[in-house]
């Protein structure tokens, strides 16, 4: 597998139109063009239980091996989705239109399931999807083949089922394990930028009937190439309470985004963007 991600650094293609009408198959070739250099980097994966049991992590790192043992890499390799910095709603970078910097590819693929008494699988998902093509079937597949491994997910202390929450991601998380290593491409990209216009989050009822006057809500989604959030990559990177997570999550279909670009192609890109919540005074 190490050896088809660093073919991938450079075998990797955005299918999109350019803002100024590029069509598809030349904003291929513009962006396998515009590779400046390239990084190392690594495929991370973990294994954890999220509902209220106990899994040790001797049983989560061999779940986790598994599991990326029997990963089939989607072939070609098509790593659609770059990098990109911090986004607040009322905030416009100056100069963000003509500055390109150089960005690297990144992945981030979640994955759900619960295994029963006797360890088979009653259902997989994806929780958070990598927007890359393949991934995410490849990833479920992988999740079901290791059921058929005697008393690999069967729950400890004699519980009835567990769900689990299975990630793969180019950053290495607490107890996560490294599938392969390579080099990507990075390249020239023109970050995502808020509109303008975007509209503000409704501060939460509840929040005002505690007597709460502020919040903050960071989400970190993907920007796509038309400008608007993927809403199947969204995750919660932090915020003041579940309220304004509401609010915040409600609000955000309504963002819209100059999307970013490489020499003019548009281009998606992972981002992190704050809602932040004042009442005002009366």
């Amino acid at each position: 597998m190490s050896c088809t991600v660093a073919r991938a650094s450079t075998a990797f293609a955005q299918t999109s139109r350019a803002p100024g009408g590029l069509d598809a198959a030349r904003c291929d070739s513009i962006v396998l063009a515009a590779k400046a250099d390239s990084a190392p980097a690594a495929l991370f994966l973990s294994a954890t239980r999220i509902d209220a049991g106990e899994l040790s992590p001797e049983q989560a790192n061999l779940i986790a091996s598994h599991i990326g043992a029997a990963f089939v890499t989607p072939k070609p390799f098509r790593l659609t989705v770059f990098t990109g910095p911090p986004r607040m709603r009322t905030l416009r970078q100056l100069g963000a239109d003509t500055t390109g910097e150089l960005r690297a590819p990144t992945l981030s693929g979640i994955y759900r399931f619960t295994a029963n008494a006797q360890g088979a699988v009653t259902s997989a998902r994806t929780a958070r999807a990598s927007l890359m093509p393949g991934f995410d079937s490849a990833a479920v597949v992988a999740i079901h083949d290791v059921a058929f491994i005697p008393d690999l997910l069967v729950p400890p202390d004699h519980d009835d089922s567990m769900t689990l929450e299975v990630r793969f991601a180019t950053d290495s998380m607490q107890g996560a394990r490294r599938l392969t290593a390579g080099y990507f491409p990075r390249m020239p990209v023109v970050d995502a930028v808020p509109e303008r216009a975007n509209p503000a989050a409704t501060f939460p009822e509840e929040a005002k009937r505690d007597s709460v006057t502020t919040g903050q809500v960071v989400l970190r989604f993907v920007v796509d190439r038309s400008g608007a959030p993927a809403l199947e990559t969204i995750e919660i990177v932090r915020a003041t309470s579940l309220p304004f997570v509401r609010a915040a999550i409600t609000a955000l279909p309504l963002q819209r985004f100059t999307p970013a670009t490489i020499h003019g192609c548009a281009v998606a890109q992972l981002i992190d963007y704050s809602f932040t919540f004042l009442l005002p005074e009366h």
